[in-house]
Protein backbone atom coordinates (compact mmCIF):
# COMPACT_ATOMS: atom_id res chain seq x y z
CA UNK A 1 0.00 0.00 0.00
CA UNK A 2 0.94 3.50 -0.94
CA UNK A 3 2.82 5.28 2.44
CA UNK A 4 0.89 8.15 1.37
CA UNK A 5 -2.42 6.79 2.22
CA UNK A 6 -1.35 5.50 5.41
CA UNK A 7 -0.79 8.43 6.70
CA UNK A 8 -3.38 10.59 5.01
CA UNK A 9 -5.84 8.53 7.29
CA UNK A 10 -6.72 9.14 10.59
CA UNK A 11 -5.03 6.58 13.29
CA UNK A 12 -8.16 5.34 15.11
CA UNK A 13 -10.08 5.14 11.36
CA UNK A 14 -6.82 2.83 10.12
CA UNK A 15 -6.60 0.59 12.87
CA UNK A 16 -10.53 0.17 12.67
CA UNK A 17 -9.77 -0.81 9.16
CA UNK A 18 -7.25 -3.40 10.01
CA UNK A 19 -9.30 -4.77 12.39
CA UNK A 20 -12.27 -5.27 9.84
CA UNK A 21 -9.84 -6.83 7.28
CA UNK A 22 -8.82 -9.14 10.12
CA UNK A 23 -11.81 -10.08 11.17
CA UNK A 24 -13.18 -10.78 7.76
CA UNK A 25 -10.28 -13.50 7.66
CA UNK A 26 -11.07 -15.13 10.71
CA UNK A 27 -15.27 -15.17 9.57
CA UNK A 28 -13.89 -17.25 6.89
CA UNK A 29 -12.20 -19.51 9.49
CA UNK A 30 -8.68 -18.12 7.78
CA UNK A 31 -6.55 -17.42 11.31
CA UNK A 32 -2.92 -17.90 9.59
CA UNK A 33 -4.24 -15.16 6.99
CA UNK A 34 -5.85 -13.18 9.83
CA UNK A 35 -2.65 -12.62 11.38
CA UNK A 36 -0.56 -12.14 8.65
CA UNK A 37 -3.16 -8.92 7.60
CA UNK A 38 -3.40 -7.45 11.04
CA UNK A 39 0.23 -8.02 11.96
CA UNK A 40 1.24 -6.85 8.67
CA UNK A 41 -1.18 -3.76 8.40
CA UNK A 42 -0.37 -2.25 11.59
CA UNK A 43 3.20 -2.49 10.99
CA UNK A 44 3.02 -0.61 8.38
CA UNK A 45 2.56 2.37 9.88
CA UNK A 46 4.53 3.88 12.75
CA UNK A 47 2.00 4.91 14.69
CA UNK A 48 -0.11 1.63 14.91
CA UNK A 49 3.16 -0.73 15.01
CA UNK A 50 2.23 -3.42 17.75
CA UNK A 51 4.48 -3.69 20.81
CA UNK A 52 6.92 -6.60 21.10
CA UNK A 53 5.01 -8.32 23.82
CA UNK A 54 1.68 -8.13 22.16
CA UNK A 55 3.77 -9.99 18.53
CA UNK A 56 5.02 -12.66 21.45
CA UNK A 57 1.12 -12.95 22.78
CA UNK A 58 0.19 -13.31 18.79
CA UNK A 59 2.28 -15.66 17.92
CA UNK A 60 1.76 -18.12 21.12
CA UNK A 61 -2.08 -18.01 20.07
CA UNK A 62 -1.15 -18.67 15.86
CA UNK A 63 0.81 -21.48 17.24
CA UNK A 64 -2.09 -22.54 19.51
CA UNK A 65 -4.69 -22.72 16.64
CA UNK A 66 -6.58 -20.06 19.46
CA UNK A 67 -8.89 -18.46 16.99
CA UNK A 68 -10.97 -16.76 19.84
CA UNK A 69 -7.88 -15.55 21.68
CA UNK A 70 -6.87 -13.07 18.49
CA UNK A 71 -10.61 -12.31 17.94
CA UNK A 72 -10.20 -10.90 21.75
CA UNK A 73 -6.67 -9.35 21.41
CA UNK A 74 -7.66 -7.68 18.01
CA UNK A 75 -11.03 -6.75 19.81
CA UNK A 76 -9.03 -5.13 22.25
CA UNK A 77 -6.54 -3.06 20.30
CA UNK A 78 -6.76 0.37 20.14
Amino acid sequence: MERSLLIEMTRDKYVERCKHRAFDHLDRGDLKNAVASFVGNMNARPDCELPSYLATLGASLLTANDVLGWRTLIEGLR
